[in-house]
């Protein structure tokens, strides 16, 4: 069982895209995933099959965590509402946006344990965890870095993208902060996506990311292409967005397998 990250502090890097795909490749290879929504956007939960207004009656990840509770937390397992067979081995905790209010408690004691004393229980019921974050290095994270043994870095091949991926690395290799919140949790890789062919930029920077991280970056980076959004769109896998995109995912996932030890 492995309980894995996807985060970078800057927004709009595709983590969310990075999530789905790798749940979906776990799931077609029989691997049973559990895909926790730990942004307030609810952008997980809606991609796969939930819009906002039907989740607002029912338990999600903010009431899990206000009660931090492994009954509530089973409470609002959904299904994957994906067509494919192989989706129905994808259990979702989905989010709204009341989980901003768990920000607020982060000067609560011991409140950055809140969602590792959740899924504790219930995450060795699962092949694998994986957890979509919001754009920030802020109490969200923290949570889900405690929680995690692996983080996967999600980044584009832009300045300010790259940058977020240096901070998160600095952050979660830093002893203060390790002791601190408990940190167990290591990077494992870096996936770069939106990738330009023939854009100087893109290619210095995925340059000096291969140069900084080595193995670290999985290859091949995730071409720009308007069809992975369209799936977005249409609460679809991005494996959906053709060939060039499914074998991509069947790489990162065979690297994300091998880094875990699964």
């Amino acid at each position: 069982m492995a309980v894995t990250t996807f985060a970078n502090h800057k927004g709009g890097v595709g983590k969310t895209d990075e999530v789905e795909g790798t749940a979906a490749e776990l799931a077609i290879r029989g691997r049973r995933v559990l895909a926790v929504d730990l942004d307030p956007q609810g952008n997980l939960s809606r991609r796969m099959g939930y819009q906002e207004h039907e989740l607002a009656e029912r338990p999600t990840i903010a009431e899990a965590l206000r009660d931090q509770s492994e009954r509530t937390l089973r409470a609002s397992f959904l299904p994957c509402q994906w067509e494919p067979e192989w989706a129905g081995r994808i259990t979702l905790v989905p989010s709204r946006i009341e989980l901003e209010e768990r920000i607020a408690e982060a000067g609560v004691p011991l409140s950055w344990q809140r969602l590792a004393n959740c899924l504790g229980p219930v995450a060795a019921e699962f092949d694998d965890v994986l957890i979509d974050t919001p754009p920030t290095i802020g109490h969200l994270l923290h949570l889900a870095l405690v929680a995690s043994r692996h983080v996967v870095g999600v980044t584009t091949p832009t300045y300010d993208a790259v940058r977020g991926i240096y901070r998160l690395k600095a952050f979660i290799e830093n002893e203060k902060q390790r002791a601190g919140l408990g940190l167990e949790c290591r990077m494992i890789g870096v996936v770069i996506n939106m990738k330009r062919t023939n854009v100087v930029t893109h290619e210095e920077r995925t340059d000096a990311l291969i140069g900084r991280f080595g193995d670290l970056v999985w290859q091949p980076a995730l071409p720009l292409r308007a069809s992975v959004e369209d799936a977005g769109e249409r609460a679809e896998p991005p494996q959906n967005a053709g060939k060039e995109i499914r074998d991509i995912f069947t790489a990162r996932v065979d690297s994300y397998l091998k880094a875990t030890g699964a």
